[in-house]
This record gives C-alpha cells, sequence and structure tokens, in this order.
C-alpha cells in the first residue's frame, strides 16, 4: 500500500518490512548529505541498506519519495508527533517562558542535525510539488502553534493584548526560521545556548511577556 508519494504505508509493514525500511532510510539520508539531491542515485541507497536494488521499489518509487519520508520524520520529530502522552503532560505544565525556551531550542536542534537535508528541501521545493507543499505545511504549522500560544498568554494576561496573534506569530516565527536558516545554511559559528536565549529573550520582549 503506498500513500500519494509512492511511500509504502509504514502501518501495513511486518516487523521485518519495518526494519528494511529503517535501513532504506538510513542510507538515503547519508546518501543524500553526501552527494546532494540530484546526484544521489538509487543503487547506492539499496547499497548502503545492504538490500538489492528492487528492493527500493517495494517500499519506494522513486529518489522523490524516499526524500520525502525523510522530510516526514523531520517534520514529525519538530512537531512532537510521536511524543509519549507523559512526556506532554510533563511539558504543557512548564511556564510559559519554559515552553516558549523548550520551543525555541527544540527548533534549532532540528534544524541544525538536518541542516544539510533541509538545504536540499528548500531546493527541491522550488520545482517539486510535494516538496514545496510539505515546506508550506511546515512552516504554517509552526506560525499555527506559535499563534496559538500568543493567544493563549493574551488570555493569561501574560503578553501584550493588542498585539495581532496571526501577525506576530509570522513574524516571529519568520525570525527564528531565518536564523536557523543563516546559521546552519551558511555554515555560522553560533552557540546553541546563546542562540536559544537570545531568540527566546526576543519573543519575550516582542510579546511583552510577564515572565514571572
Amino acid at each position: 500500500m503506498t500513500d500519494t508519494d509512492g511511500d509504502t504505508s509504514v502501518t501495513t509493514l511486518t516487523p521485518r518490512a519495518q526494519r528494511t525500511r529503517a535501513a532504506l532510510l538510513v542510507s538515503a539520508r547519508a546518501v543524500f548529505e553526501r552527494d546532494g539531491f540530484h546526484n544521489a542515485r538509487i543503487t547506492d541507497i539499496a547499497d548502503g541498506a545492504k538490500v538489492a536494488h528492487g528492493t527500493f521499489y517495494t517500499y519506494f518509487d522513486s529518489k522523490e519519495s524516499v526524500f520525502l519520508a525523510l522530510v516526514d520524520e523531520m517534520i514529525a520529530d519538530l512537531f512532537h508527533e510521536n511524543e509519549d502522552p507523559g512526556t506532554a503532560r510533563e511539558h504543557s505544565n512548564l511556564q510559559p517562558i519554559e515552553r516558549l525556551e523548550r520551543s525555541n531550542r527544540e527548533y534549532l536542534k532540528v534544524y541544525r542535525d538536518n541542516g544539510r537535508l533541509i538545504a536540499l528541501w528548500e531546493e527541491l521545493a522550488t520545482h517539486h510539488e510535494g516538496a514545496k507543499a510539505r515546506l508550506d505545511q511546515g512552516l504554517q504549522k509552526y506560525v499555527d502553534r506559535s499563534e496559538r500560544q500568543i493567544i493563549r498568554l493574551q488570555g493569561e494576561g501574560r503578553a501584550d493584548a493588542a498585539l495581532d496573534p496571526q501577525y506576530a506569530a509570522r513574524a516571529l516565527t519568520g525570525m527564528v526560521y531565518r536564523f536557523a536558516y543563516s546559521w546552519f545554511g551558511q555554515g555560522l559559528d553560533y552557540d546553541l545556548e546563546k542562540a536559544v536565549d537570545s531568540l527566546t529573550r526576543l519573543w519575550a520582549n516582542a510579546l511583552r511577556m510577564d515572565q514571572g
């Protein structure tokens, strides 16, 4: 069974097949990071996973589909789609400034750990509909999550009530996104914790947050 991008649905796979698919994804990541998207070869991905060339097509119908599967994993990590419910409840009890700090830290970590793939993703999105749709989806989910957080802070009297939450969310997420893009895309030398602290303070100051 495949989705619209040709990626075999994980839920229909046996445990052994899931391991094979996972090995293909690990290999694909290494090949893409080494060779770039356009120079990556399915033969090299299959070899890296130690499977026959034809086995690749049991799980993915093209190198675009395996690349988009890697993108989907990044999006899931960024938005905690596979997070344990207990961990989610624990994080929901954080103070607002702590939640904001956590969000900024984890966004930068995902970008740091996937910087090469993200750069390839943005390049592919200029001419591939599936890649562009996921890029737009990821950015919109980030904006929507931030907008909900701002609305919650305003309702609690902890943020400037005069701010339009949609506009504020778009502006502030854009700041973090462009910061991460310039940092990892241009290879600048920043310290993660200093970056998290600076971005969190900028968010808090922009929203006039009550940090108590």
